[in-house]
């Protein structure tokens, strides 16, 4: 049973909300760690809770409204100064997210509600409210007319107290404003005041002079009434007294006069127009993957004209239809081109939807290890294909928890170490190419490579022999092998052994690669390359042993040409010797075509091209007769009995029928891998007979 569009419209808006919600709480705790929550947060997510309540509510989501319900209850308490937001508080609304977050899973997936998981949340919130106060007095002398402070709301009155207690100035700001951009005009006011001050309450006058439409808001600000004049002054003539002190009202300056047009309305109703402010569409990611696959369509078609009026030229030469032809092609190519791009700016989304839930979970696992943590974020405006983005969660989840536990110290030993009593993790993403690059860094105690290599031996990943062979890259790269911890205890946050392996995995998924970098005392590294989309994909296409085969662009590092010189033997293993670097060569007619793997080198002692290519940590080369060329391909299934061959991920046309397969990267270099372990073992074997 499938989804019907209605749910998949709830379950994108209330996913939105729930992203706000988590983000918000991660901005409130940083607040409170630094003395204050400012009052309009908590009304932004006072309004998040509200919103996803009614919204669950319609939609018959009975379990998600009932705990956004007591959310909300939660938040207006809060707001109210009736409780204290203590870490165990926090803690309780950082699950409300997770809990939310399980809710849309299981609403996605039809399954039924976790009840237990709920109730365990809502106890956590209710009974956390102290006694209601009795309400102080003080606003009563405050120079506002009686239907004014009669008119108050409760938060408002709270608002207005906490205010006189801090000695913090009170103003009312009377403002006419014209009736044909009231609206506009009240928000930017409210805008300008909220800069360093908080509008308390917004109230009609009573004052009348019939041209306008006229507002007293009452205005908290630390800035001088000077200041607040000159912040108002571009969008109307205003008065502003103090009404705490008696002050005396400021009259408007000269420069703050503005002509009052008073603009009727065009009917009974007082309605001017009934189009949408919003400008937006939601688009299920469904019809984007069909758009996606009809261009690729597009791509062969292309690439089949273009085969036609090549061999139109070679025949009737560049004259007439062949000319008419390529242009036509010209101008084809390029429209798809850009309607490829447009497609793909769809699909695209930034990554600040991730690095705001990354922001929450290092907060959740440094109050858990009792660390101070400062994350820096940048390039939050970066974007990638949706679905690789949500693909990418995991993998950053496991980086930053293993930064904040494994990587940075406690604050006393940072403090011994003569480092910041706060430890630093950076966030960091940016394009390059056809690629995005994100960095997780941190300034810790970087990777201990005598506990790495302790820990190896232990799990018999290397043996006694060829343990002092290994470089730090080598050392560095063993900490993703399945299982391999060097923590000795299990935590909440980690050292269970699945974490950099899940990263590993996930991030091969989707055609990337990982690097880590560690200096000991000074910090850790991980730099993930991925990437932009996995659509339509650029290929190398290359001829090795007379075949042609596609080579994905996302996997390849770079192409080099290589000498039979530049070739070795390692313990049995051909390898090739690159800028100081030894990698594993890949042969693919052995691979494939085992019966005829020959290859002879050419006269002058060249081999050919070696492709650089890689699976997260590992690196490895291909070694190819010949480069063609580089194309936009879509790969196509082989089917579910040809699907099974090693090393192929598909076949794709070109745009001369030629049907060639597309090579499976992962595979390749993963079954190399498996078999230089096994060379290794058998290695190991003979020398222990």
């Amino acid at each position: 049973m499938t989804l019907d569009r209605s749910q998949r419209e709830f379950l994108a808006e209330a996913a939105e909300i729930v992203d706000h919600l988590a983000a918000g709480l991660v901005a409130i705790d940083a607040d409170r760690k630094r003395g204050a929550i400012p009052p309009a947060r908590l009304n932004e997510m006072f309004r998040h809770a509200h919103s996803l309540k009614g919204l669950a509510g319609m939609f018959g989501v009975e379990p998600m409204s009932r705990l956004a319900h007591q959310l909300e209850t939660f938040l207006d308490e809060l707001r109210l100064g009736r409780v204290t937001l203590d870490d165990r508080l926090m803690g309780a609304l950082y699950a409300c997210t997770d809990v939310f977050s399980r809710l849309l899973a299981d609403v996605k997936d039809e399954k039924p509600v976790d009840a237990a998981a709920i109730g365990a949340v809502v106890q956590r919130l209710e009974g956390s409210t102290a006694p209601v106060a009795p309400s102080a007095t003080g606003i009563r002398s405050l120079q506002l007319p009686p239907e004014a402070l009669s008119a108050l709301t409760e938060y408002e009155e709270h608002r207005l107290t906490e205010n006189l207690k801090s000695q913090t100035p009170l103003y009312k700001v009377h403002a006419p404003l014209p009736l044909a951009s009231f609206e506009k005009d009240l928000a930017a006011i409210t805008a300008a005041i909220q800069h360093d001050g908080e509008v308390i309450t917004t109230l009609p006058s009573t004052d009348d002079t019939g041209a306008n439409i006229i507002f007293d808001l009452v205005v908290a600000s630390r800035a001088s009434l000077a200041a607040l004049q000159e912040r108002v002054a571009s969008i109307g003539a205003f008065t502003i007294e103090r009404i705490d002190l008696g002050g005396a009202p400021a009259t408007p300056s000269s420069t703050a006069q503005r002509d009052q047009v008073t603009t009727l309305p065009s009917d009974d109703e007082g309605v001017t127009t009934l189009r949408q402010v919003s400008d937006t569409v939601r688009v299920d990611i469904r019809k984007l993957d069909e758009l996606m696959g009809i261009v690729g369509e597009l791509v062969l078609a292309r690439g089949g004209l273009a085969r036609v009026t090549a061999e139109l030229k070679q025949t009737i030469g560049y004259q007439g239809l062949a000319v008419d032809l390529h242009r036509l092609v010209r101008t084809l190519e390029r429209r798809i081109v850009d309607l490829q791009g447009a497609i793909m700016q769809v699909r695209m989304v930034p990554l600040g939807q991730v690095f705001e839930r990354m922001a929450r979970t290092v907060q959740r696992a440094a109050t858990a290890l009792g660390k101070d943590v400062t994350l820096e974020v940048s390039g939050e405006e970066t974007e990638l294909d949706k679905l690789i983005v949500e693909d990418l969660v995991d993998p950053l989840m496991h980086l930053v928890r293993n930064a904040v536990d494994h990587g940075l110290e406690a604050p006393d030993a940072r403090v011994a170490a003569g480092k910041p009593r706060a430890g630093r993790l950076e966030l960091r993403a940016f394009p390059r190419g056809n690629h995005v690059i994100i960095d997780v860094a941190d300034d810790g105690r970087g990777i201990d490579e005598v506990a790495v290599k302790r820990t190896a031996l232990e799990r018999g990943v290397v043996d006694d022999d060829h343990i002092g062979q290994l470089s730090r890259r080598d050392v560095w790269n063993l900490i993703f092998q399945p299982g391999f911890s060097t923590r000795k205890e299990v935590s909440e946050t980690s050292g269970r052994g699945v974490g950099l392996d899940v990263v590993k995995t996930n991030v091969s998924r989707m055609s990337g690669l990982i690097d880590v970098e560690s200096t000991p005392g000074k910090g850790t590294r991980f730099t993930i390359t991925l990437p932009i989309t996995l659509a339509i994909i650029q290929a190398v296409i290359v001829r090795t042993a007379q075949r042609v085969y596609a080579l994905p662009l996302a996997s390849v590092l770079e192409i080099v040409a290589v000498r039979q010189r530049d070739l070795c033997s390692v313990e049995g293993k051909e390898m090739l010797q690159l800028r100081g670097q030894t990698m594993p060569v890949l042969r693919l007619d052995r691979v494939f075509h085992p019966d005829d793997a020959s290859r002879v080198a050419a006269a002058d002692g060249t081999v050919g091209y070696a492709a650089v290519v890689g699976l997260a940590q590992h690196r490895a080369v291909i070694l190819l007769d010949d480069v063609l060329g580089q194309q936009d391909i879509v790969i196509k299934s082989l089917g579910a009995y040809l699907g099974q061959i090693k090393g192929v991920a598909g076949a794709t046309h070109l745009g001369d029928h030629e049907t060639i397969l597309v090579l499976d990267v992962a595979a390749l270099v993963q079954e190399l891998l498996r078999g230089e372990e096994r060379r290794g073992r058998a290695a190991a074997l003979v020398a222990g007979a």
